[in-house]
């Protein structure tokens, strides 16, 4: 009995289905098309949650510290294609010295977060969790799927920048308003022998005196000495009339 002869094309058909199918698993994508923006101050969004120009206009991609300090504060945004409720994660990744290793730097949990598209994060950077000055971060914000693994939603990178310490004229702004301080304290302090806040004495009061036979009292005393002169005075006048 003869065989039946296939077209080769016929024969190679099972192995280009398989083959097809293979790689479209293969090729399957492991992250999704998102995307993510850096600021440092929080970036304009409309009532929805959507980034606007001006806040797009607004956004780094060189963060600075603040001044003097290894410190960022990172305002993110973020647009999330086909998020689910669940803990999102916004992860850091730098490179090892020398052999250029990529390693997680930092990791931070958004716990709250109910799948939706747009989300906005205020994060604080600190050089001693990890963070190191002039150094390039791949931001990549990810969810874990059902088999456990990282399926990444949105990735940028950001470069963090050391900012100087304060400049010489606040700093002698702040030792001016340091001295005027000081001297309203010792105003409103004095000093331990009663005086006034420049260290100066009280002045010194006189001593009474005596005329014509009267005692007059300085200061607050003196009206009672005065009255009597009157009085004496007015008693001559009436004598002299007589």
């Amino acid at each position: 009995m003869a065989t039946p002869k296939h077209s080769p094309w016929l024969r190679s058909l099972p192995l280009a289905l398989a083959l097809s199918l293979g790689g479209g698993m293969l090729v399957a994508p492991s992250a999704l098309a998102g995307e993510v923006r850096f600021g440092a101050e929080p970036l304009d969004t409309d009532d929805a949650g959507k980034i606007t120009d001006a806040g797009k206009s607004a956004s780094v991609k060189e963060l600075p510290s603040l001044p003097g300090e290894e410190v960022w504060n990172l305002h993110l945004w973020a647009k999330i294609d086909k998020g689910a409720p669940g803990p999102l994660y916004v992860e850091f990744y730098d490179k090892l010295p020398g052999s250029g290793k990529r390693y997680k730097a930092w990791a931070y949990e958004h716990a709250s977060y109910e799948g939706e598209e747009f989300v906005s994060l205020d994060l604080e950077l600190e050089g001693d969790v990890g963070f190191n000055r002039d150094h390039t971060y791949t931001v990549e914000l990810a969810q874990l799927d059902n088999k456990g693994k990282n399926l990444k939603l949105a990735s940028g990178q950001l470069t963090l920048v050391f900012t100087e310490g304060k400049p010489e004229d606040e700093e002698d702004e702040e030792d001016e308003q340091a001295e005027a301080q000081d001297e309203l304290d010792s105003f409103a302090g004095g000093n331990e022998e009663g005086g006034g806040g420049d260290g100066e004495a009280p002045p010194a009061v006189p001593p009474p005196t005596t005329k014509k036979g009267c005692r007059v009292d300085p200061g607050m005393g003196a009206a009672p000495g005065v009255l009597v002169l009157m009085v004496l005075g007015a008693g001559v006048a009436r004598r002299r009339r007589r």
